[in-house]
């Protein structure tokens, strides 16, 4: 598992780090209630991640169960992730330099929206994977993320959503509709379904149509090769592990 910590402040003397060059890994693990000074270094984290002249390999999101207290943090960090500085700003809009960004655990729509600024800058052209991990995302989250599925054609590579029980024919419809709607040239689609061993649960199904829904995608795809790997269907619960390859990976490393 990669490593995730709850003191923000341990990031800052390696993003202030202005001799290093190697791209860097920053894990955090928000839950309960978050105080002042932790809300303070989570908005001095996000500008450091702005500035900072490393790139970040990846931004991995570990929520539990919190208060508003959680939520208005990370809505404070994530406005400080998307803001541009009037000194630097050259008249297009520059994210922080992000790779990837996973999300897991307690994570619903109004986690995610509190990252909207950031996802919807229309030049962040550095984020190429995100992935959400045994999260709470539905229909409303996915909803929420279409401009950021459809403005994302030139740079989004690899979207996973591993063990999601809300994720369900809806989710993928929506998404698939976006990636369409933005010519979005992605390389990897995950989706595995939360319940592996096919026993009743209050998780969602993959049908059977929605399996079709994501071969004629795949059929669509303004790609030269396109190829499915791993699709298996036990019929009798339309349990489905699908990955699906719309180009030879570049073996990105999402984590």
């Amino acid at each position: 598992m990669p490593f995730v910590t709850k003191n923000p402040s341990y990031y800052f003397a390696a993003l202030s780090d202005e001799s290093a060059t190697e791209s860097l890994h920053i894990g955090l693990f928000l839950g309960g209630t978050i105080s002042n000074e932790k809300r303070q270094d989570l908005i001095t984290l996000a500008r450091l991640i702005r500035q900072s002249s490393r790139s970040i390999r990846c931004l991995w999101l570990r929520f539990k169960d919190g208060d508003e207290s959680l939520l208005s943090a990370f809505r404070a960090f994530g406005e400080e992730l998307a803001a541009v500085d009037t000194a630097a700003a050259t008249g297009a809009e520059k994210g922080a330099g992000i790779q990837s960004l996973v999300f897991e655990g307690r994570v619903n729509t109004d986690v995610i929206s509190c990252l909207s600024d950031f996802l919807f800058i229309e030049n962040n052209n550095d984020l190429r994977g995100i992935q959400f991990r045994r999260t709470d995302v539905d229909i409303t989250t996915f909803t929420l993320l279409r401009p950021f599925f459809t403005q994302s054609s030139d740079t989004l590579k690899v979207i996973d959503m591993s063990s999601n029980p809300n994720v369900g024919d809806e989710c993928i419809d929506e998404l698939l509709g976006a990636l369409l709607d933005g010519e979005t040239k992605i390389e990897t689609l995950n989706i595995t379904e939360n319940n592996l061993d096919g026993e009743d649960d209050d998780s969602r199904r993959i049908s059977g149509d929605c399996v079709a829904s994501i071969a004629s995608y795949v059929s669509q795809s303004k790609l030269y090769v396109c190829y499915v790997v791993d699709m298996y269907c036990t019929f009798a619960k339309l349990t489905h592990i699908i990955r699906i390859h719309l180009l030879p990976p570049l073996f990105y490393n999402l984590y």
